[in-house]
């Protein structure tokens, strides 16, 4: 039989639906266990040893359940079918509702869960009762095996077709009415699997009834041994595929976040499929490169879902923190083995936790820590996967950081950390190739400092760097987010201002003017005695607006350094001018 246990993991229902499910458990459960127990009373005589050896089969099979892709399926049917043929309904109900509680127990579902016990316990019910009731009105009849099988072949399919079908449509109704699932369908894998499971299991279970009869308690060793073994054997099995799968979804999530450059890129990537890989509400990736504190650098929960970290507040002392100074992953599978070791960032309702370093020439450089609100939802191999992941991670963060130091070297002036020339040309060149697509007005600001071979000459060259790293941050505190700022060489810049007209242009030249001309700049004498020394400087600037005043990027830069020349230096020096064609 399938349990809804593991279907709607990720479901909750509401306190309003929880009470609902166990006033209707309290009013139907009693109700219909004293229905069963008048309409079919059991027969104990002399055979009570061997209903409690049944139960024990019962339960040591309930605690071996085997998870097929997201699914938990139960062998108990061929027992609870010999249970059934031999001592009636009754019987078998009350086996098979003890089974389910065993089963739960051994999950220890949470008290915020404990809706499952009277939702699988009433659905369990209701199969047993209607598949009872359908193998007596088919003519079946329970007791000692008579020696003809044929007469029972008739009451046992419509059994064993019964069993399934009716679980089902409780399953669908499940989905649809309590847990409000949409696009739900009633012919899924979920059924496939019951009907391959049942197929299996009962005609071992028709074997048991029939050997009982002839051989005594001595069958159910003979019979119920094979069967543990055999479902232990399987539950090792589809365990050894689960991390099979799993070590293979982390080969392709290796491969995917390696290929990417971009450092949020491949963070967002990872943790958007280790919250599909594993059972997540809750992930963290933090940043420990920084030896005096620990850092979030991307996060999911669930309910904000994956989010940067803006904050640079190191985390308090916790599970992260451990694995940080330990350099040893941890796991804990419910709340009360870690609460008293943290005061850091997991929420109040977590309950598993899982937490590995990410390791870089054996030195930790980031944690991973995943949390879920459910117990038990991860086991040891999840910590090898996850590791073999961090690795990956680490690896991929750490060649994004390498791609970006020599991107950012290849692009920017190493003096004053502005674009240099090259890539200034670059971002002019693809703005004219979109200007068809988005027909907005730029222009170019060239500015050169006046007399400038002056300063160096007098202060030497480290005093007039001091003065050209000054110029550069004036420049960019004025331009801010309107345009790209970039060291055209020498003592000249160059400026690109977008979704500017042209006299718009002209008013930002006037400021950047009045920016360099009217503050002093603050440098040291180094041909002298090293004094502090303030200083002014002025800047001759020329101005040309696309498309009007260059129809290409280097036609509007020639333009600009023509308005600079002609109609500033050439006047007077430190002023603006505009190109006239």
């Amino acid at each position: 039989i399938l349990l809804y246990h593991r279907r709607w993991r990720g479901k909750q229902l509401t306190a309003i639906m929880k009470r609902k499910v166990w006033i209707v458990w309290l009013l139907c459960w009693p109700l219909l266990i004293f229905a069963t127990f008048y309409f079919f009373p059991p027969d104990f005589t002399g055979n009570k040893a061997d209903v409690l050896a049944l139960f024990v089969l019962l339960a040591v099979v309930a605690m071996m359940p085997i998870n097929v892709k997201g699914t938990d399926l139960f062998f108990i049917q061929g027992i609870s079918l010999a249970v059934f043929l031999r001592y009636g309904l009754f019987v078998e109900t009350i086996l098979t509702q003890l089974a389910i509680l065993v089963f739960l127990l051994n999950l220890r579902v949470t008290k915020k869960d404990s809706h499952r016990y009277p939702v699988n316990m009433l659905m369990f019910m209701i199969v047993s009762l209607v598949s009872g009731g359908l193998f007596y009105l088919l003519g079946g009849s329970t007791g000692e095996f008579s020696g003809n099988a044929i007469t029972q072949l008739v009451p046992s399919i419509g059994y064993i077709l019964s069993l399934i079908i009716v679980n089902q449509i409780l399953l669908h109704f499940l989905r649809i009415y309590i847990y409000k699932e949409v696009n739900t369908k009633f012919f899924d894998k979920d059924m496939l699997w019951e009907a391959i499971s049942t197929g299996v299991t009962l005609p071992v279970g028709f074997l048991l009834y029939m050997l009982h009869t002839y051989l005594g308690t001595i069958a159910i060793f003979f019979v119920g041994v094979p069967f543990v073994l055999a479902s232990l054997m399987l539950r090792l099995y589809y365990s050894s595929r689960k991390v099979n799968d799993l070590l293979q979804q982390t080969s392709e999530i290796g491969q995917q976040i390696t290929q990417s450059l971009d450092r949020d890129e491949i963070l967002h990537l990872f943790l958007n499929e280790v919250k599909d890989m594993f059972v997540v509400d809750y992930a963290y990736i933090m940043d420990a490169e920084q030896v005096e504190k620990l850092t979030i650098i991307k996060s999911f929960e669930k309910e904000r879902g994956i989010q940067t970290s803006g904050n640079d507040d190191p985390i308090e002392e916790g599970i992260s923190r451990r694995v940080w100074r330990s350099g040893r992953s941890r796991l804990y599978t419910k709340r009360a083995q870690w609460k008293n070791l943290t005061q850091g960032i997991l929420p109040q309702t977590a309950n598993a936790v899982i937490s590995v370093p990410m390791k870089r020439n054996k030195k930790v450089v980031g944690i991973i820590t995943l949390a879920t609100d459910r117990v038990r939802s991860y086991e040891k191999h999840h910590i090898l996967v996850l590791q073999i992941l961090a690795n990956y991670l680490a690896v991929a963060v750490d060649n994004a950081r390498h791609y970006e130091e020599t991107k950012r070297r290849s692009e920017r002036c190493p003096l004053t950390n502005l674009y240099n020339f090259r890539f200034f040309n670059e971002v002019l060149d693809e703005k004219y190739k979109r200007f068809d697509e988005k027909p907005a007005p730029f222009s170019i600001i060239l500015l050169d400092l006046d007399h400038f071979k002056k300063v160096n000459d007098t202060f030497g060259h480290h005093s007039g760097n001091d003065v050209l790293c000054g110029v550069a941050n004036r420049l960019e505190e004025e331009i801010g987010e309107r345009g790209t700022v970039a060291r055209f060489g020498g003592e000249e810049f160059v400026v690109l201002l977008e979704n500017h007209f042209h006299n718009e242009s002209l008013q930002v030249a006037e400021d950047l003017r009045c920016a360099i001309a009217d503050r002093p700049f603050e440098i040291f004498n180094d041909l002298d005695n090293g004094d502090r020394q303030v200083i002014y400087v002025t800047a001759s600037i020329g101005v040309a607006t696309a498309p009007n005043q260059g129809e290409d990027s280097q036609t509007l830069i020639r333009n600009a350094d023509r308005a600079m020349y002609t109609g500033a230096k050439q006047r007077g020096r430190n002023r603006v001018a505009s190109y006239v064609g």
